[in-house]
């Protein structure tokens, strides 16, 4: 399953654009597959796609329509976003009960789980003896190549704004150049004293970088296109993990908090706050 969602992460590449005039509340009607047409290329079409797929209800007020479904076009029908940040384990991960197309069954994504992260991607490097870590780092106790590497909540939190809490300015810097905010897993300056503690990563791999994410790949996008997934992910439910215990690699900065009153998804935080969370 692991190669499954590194295959989903390449295949992530490949974007279009769209436009629609829509207003209001909207819950996702059932899933549909686009037909192909003399249409589907075009912008109004591939909006039109996008408010037909989401598996969450979508909150638009204050939000652009347009962008919202040609945001959920490039989250949900091309990305893949939620293959790698769900918060499902095995054996569905970001499919529901009953709707994994992987054991025949009709495909049904499973919104309480859904963009909120947790993923473990193990290390970001592998030990390859020879080659990685540097020798330095294959202390007596194994090669340490850093921690884990978890995804991040890409729900809204008490703000409202997308993936925890970052200004669109800041997502475009993400989606860019791949920069890590959080700054949780910087180079190490020296091997660590206690590699079963140590967050830093081996050089030369760059710690104020995302690892795993594919923002080589997305830096691609034209700044309509990183604004559309933005104002989608702004449109979605918060879903909060502020009380669950993160393994290690996803301390609490990566925490996200929907706020007392959980005016964004209040219906889903509810039902999701009783459930055990994977980080």
């Amino acid at each position: 399953m692991k190669t499954q969602k590194l295959v989903k992460m390449a295949s992530a590449a490949v974007f279009t654009l769209g436009v629609i005039a829509l207003t209001g509340w909207f819950s996702t009607p059932p899933t549909v597959q686009a037909q192909n047409n003399d249409h589907d290329n075009d912008e109004a079409s591939l909006v039109r796609i996008g408010f037909e797929i989401p598996p969450v209800p979508l909150n638009l007020e204050g939000k652009d329509p347009s962008k919202v479904g040609l945001g959920s076009f490039l989250v949900n029908a091309v990305g893949d976003c939620n293959g790698c940040h769900t918060g499902g384990g095995p054996p569905n991960f970001n499919y529901a009960a009953g709707g994994n197309p992987y054991f025949g069954q009709a495909t049904k994504t499973d919104p309480t789980t859904y963009l909120e992260g947790g993923t473990d991607f193990g290390p970001a490097v592998p030990p390859v003896p020879g080659v990685y870590p540097p020798p330095a780092y294959w202390l007596p106790s194994g090669p340490y190549v850093g921690p884990d590497i978890i995804t991040r909540n890409l729900t809204p939190d008490k703000t409202g704004r997308a993936e925890g809490g970052r200004t669109l300015e800041q997502f475009k810097e993400i989606l860019r150049n791949g920069t890590d905010f959080d700054r949780i897993h910087l180079t190490c300056s020296e091997p660590p004293s206690d590699p079963n503690t140590a967050t830093c990563l081996p050089p030369p791999v760059d710690g104020n970088l995302l690892q795993v994410m594919p923002w080589p790949v997305f830096h691609n996008m034209t700044d309509h296109q990183m604004e559309a997934i933005y104002e989608y992910l702004s449109a979605i439910p918060c879903i909060d993990n502020t009380t669950s215990t993160p393994p290690r690699g996803a301390p609490n900065e990566l925490r996200n908090d929907c706020g007392d009153n959980q005016a964004v998804g209040a219906d889903n935080v509810s039902e999701a706050s009783h459930r055990t969370r994977r980080w």
